[in-house]
């Protein structure tokens, strides 16, 4: 007979991976790693293209904007979708959708027809499949794993994200200095095979999905009301979505401050990203650990404090190295600021809700940290790439100060 062992004294490699005992999830896990090196290797070549094109700050951060226009009129109806349908189909057709993009943007670069204009509709149009596409996503990990092991799997498929922007940028870096940015569209378009094939190896009969409430998901408006009615999911989603919008837009400026501080190129910039995604990585795997499972709120409070303060001391750095060691901090602590905030979210909120709460969750984010790119873009061609980054970082931290302090109790949140 077979003693189950408390996850308190589990080996730590055990305690760490625990949700990759479950088959569909490590097919979710290594598909999405794999495409998703693909999506960070277009963003990468995608800003170092507009900049090529137009050498602009503002161009910067209106790309950024634009992908965020469709999540707000979208948002409610993702969501209500997502609560009502499979979300494994949801994925499955938003990523054949971005794919298709993928595809369209490589060949207007590689035929030489590549415009300004191409390059902010094709980022409109991905947005609008991503606004379909992440709220599925989000809320399907739970029915990969269930409750038990949620807050493990939440933090290791952090850890894809981010082990994918250790590797796409440094291979972003490479194929736009040596055959130029058509390549990493094309091999993006190539990476959404990965996710579309896992979804389709998966055993359906192991997706543990919670039976739909047809009358409740058409109600679009129950996620809003659920977060604003309740305290602690309230507060959660108010600090991320502060901390989206005056810190984690200072990735805007990296190619700006690649070139124009360090002396660099594109190898330069994606070696700097990259770093972002390995302190990232390091975040999420210590996430995934036993201990900082049970301590999410210290874990919410380190992270939400030392981000912006890391990112003061960036806009201070003159040399590659120590650039390349506080961008690794910077990821660091946005992985243990997010990833807790996500698990915790997820926890308390009904299941009937998860996917219009989520929705909510996911939007603010990605079109807060989108219309911060903007204003911060705006910021650094009225003064300077380094300027803009201490002022951002300087708001994130009065921001979240104020949070813990008219919300106390996150830092107790287990």
């Amino acid at each position: 007979m077979k003693t189950a062992v408390p996850p308190e004294i589990q080996p730590a490699h055990a305690s760490t991976f625990r949700a990759l005992r479950h088959r569909n999830f490590r097919l979710w896990f290594f598909g999405q790693l794999t495409s998703l090196v693909g999506t960070w290797m277009q963003t990468i070549a995608q800003n170092w293209l507009v900049y090529q094109l137009t050498g602009s700050a503002w161009d910067l951060g209106l790309l950024n904007f634009v992908g965020a226009i469709p999540l707000v009129p979208l948002t409610l109806h993702a969501g209500a979708i997502a609560d009502r349908f499979s979300k494994r189909r949801i994925i499955f057709l938003a990523q054949v959708s971005m794919m298709i993009l993928a595809f369209v943007l490589a060949i207007l670069c590689a035929t030489g027809m590549v415009k300004l204009w191409h390059v902010l509709a094709l980022a409109f149009l991905l947005g609008a499949a991503q606004a379909i596409d992440i709220p599925s996503r989000q809320a399907f990990v739970i029915e990969l794993v269930g409750r038990e092991d949620l807050a493990n799997a939440i933090a290791l498929n952090s850890g894809t994200f981010h082990g994918a922007r250790v590797i796409g940028p440094a291979i972003a870096g490479i194929l736009v200095a040596s055959i130029g940015v058509s390549g990493a569209f094309f091999l993006n378009g190539v990476s959404f095979l990965a996710v579309l094939g896992a979804l389709f190896l998966m055993d359906a009969t192991r997706i543990q999905r919670a039976e739909p409430d047809v009358k409740s998901g058409t109600d679009l408006w129950g996620g809003v009301r659920y977060i604003a009615g309740n305290r602690a999911p309230g507060a959660l989603v108010l600090l991320v979505s502060l901390t989206a919008f005056l810190a984690v837009p200072y990735y805007v400026l990296v190619p700006i401050f690649a070139k124009e501080v360090l002396g660099g190129g594109a190898g330069m910039y994606g070696g700097l990203m990259s770093a972002a995604g390995v302190g990232a990585v390091l975040g999420s795997l210590y996430a995934a650990t036993g201990g900082a499972v049970r301590r999410k709120g210290v874990l919410l409070t380190a992270g939400s404090l030392s981000l912006p303060v890391i990112l003061l001391a960036f806009s201070l750095s003159r040399s590659y190295p120590g650039a390349i060691f506080l961008l690794a901090a910077i990821g660091f602590a946005f992985v243990i600021l997010n990833a807790p905030a996500n698990s915790l979210l997820q926890n308390l909120v009904p299941d009937h809700l998860r996917g219009r709460v989520l929705a909510i969750y996911v939007s603010l984010f990605l079109g807060l940290m989108r219309l911060g790119g903007l204003l911060v873009g705006l910021l650094a061609s009225a003064t300077s790439a380094t300027a803009a980054l201490a002022i951002i970082g300087a708001g994130s931290l009065v921001a979240s100060l104020l949070v813990f302090r008219k919300f106390p109790e996150l830092r107790r949140m287990e």
